[in-house]
């Protein structure tokens, strides 16, 4: 595709409700790729969505604290309107992680650490993203936190940006597992990613003195629907697994769809724990 900027379509036989918080959405559908459901958009925005997302509880902000003093923590941040605003962005001590276009809502993402813009070069280079968003390939360029940004490949119109550590992250996730003679790569979101980062930091032998993460707070993900994010979800539980394998801590807000189903065989299972 030569185009800068692909026609996205949301008709009203497109507009219902998220699945997960009921918020009122529109389906947001790709005309370059036969028409596929994309991603959620939801129909208030600007202003009104920074109102329509509040910030943690002081109750539970403080219980957050408590749980992670002491421990090198890092908060990966997406954009479901179920718990994005939640993350701990007033407490320093934490590294928050962000991706793609969230820049474009500073009412509630207040700050980063880290960034992560995964897509091939055509899509960070719309000039109208996701959401509506403009100047996202502006705010990657100049990036104003001046914090650095994961890409696919170091890109020299991005000075701060970084070349994903693939193949470091392969080699330790996957080393044990082959399927027939081929390496794997299981990658189906940018929240995989993200996770690869997380578990990779610490465990690189020519970086002793790097400390690795021991809690990962993950805030902004639901990937409950059944368009595209079915397809993302079992990854995404994958690399949490991983991450619990390795005695790092993993917490996820109250109702967060992912590692949540009925119980096979009946939900009274374990009734009282």
């Amino acid at each position: 595709m030569s185009g800068l900027v692909p026609v996205i379509v949301a008709g009203d036989s497109d507009r219902t409700n998220c699945p997960t918080c009921g918020m009122a959405v529109s389906v947001v559908r790709r005309t370059y790729s036969d028409n596929e459901a994309d991603h959620y958009e939801a129909s208030i925005v600007g202003e009104d969505v920074a109102q329509a997302l509040a910030p943690q509880d002081p109750v539970t902000a403080k219980r957050l604290r408590e749980l992670r003093a002491g421990k090198k923590t890092v908060a990966i941040v997406g954009m479901s309107p179920t718990s994005c605003s939640l993350a701990p962005f007033d407490d320093p001590e934490i590294e928050i992680w962000g991706l793609n276009e969230s820049h474009a809502f500073p009412q509630w993402f207040k700050r980063a650490t880290r960034w992560f813009q995964i897509h091939d070069n055509e899509k960070w280079h719309r000039l109208i993203a996701k959401r509506n968003v403009r100047g996202h390939m502006d705010w990657l360029k100049s990036n104003p936190w001046d914090i650095p940004i994961y890409m696919q490949y170091y890109s020299p119109e991005v000075p701060k940006s970084i070349g994903y550590p693939i193949h470091e992250i392969c080699d330790l996730v996957f080393k044990n597992f082959r399927r027939g003679e081929m390496k794997v790569k299981y990658f189906t979101s940018s929240f995989a990613y993200m996770m690869g980062v997380a578990i990779l930091e610490g465990r690189e032998a020519d970086k002793p003195d790097v400390k690795p993460f021991e809690r990962i707070e993950i805030y902004g993900f639901e990937m409950a629907d059944d368009i595209e994010y079915v397809k993302q979800k079992a990854c995404a539980e994958f690399w949490i697994g991983y991450a619990m394998a390795l005695g790092i801590e993993v917490y996820s807000p109250p109702g967060c769809q992912i590692l949540h189903s009925d119980l096979y065989g009946g939900s009274e299972q374990g009734a009282g724990w």
